[in-house]
């Protein structure tokens, strides 16, 4: 998932008004507009699930 700006100018284009939007390979996800990348990136630390313990991060 990855945070991304879409507006009317933009290809896709923002599915509601202007704003910070999360896209799934090539699916806007209904969250969203986000008035900041961060909010958008928060938002994705939300829903991705906790690595397992004593499992390292790459």
């Amino acid at each position: 998932m990855i945070a991304i700006y879409l507006d009317d100018r933009t290809a896709p284009v923002a599915p509601r008004e202007n704003g910070w939007y999360i896209i799934d390979g090539t699916t806007i996800l209904l969250a969203g507009p986000f008035s900041s990348r961060e909010q958008a990136l928060l938002s994705i630390d939300e829903q991705e699930p906790d690595p397992e313990p004593g499992v390292p991060a790459f």
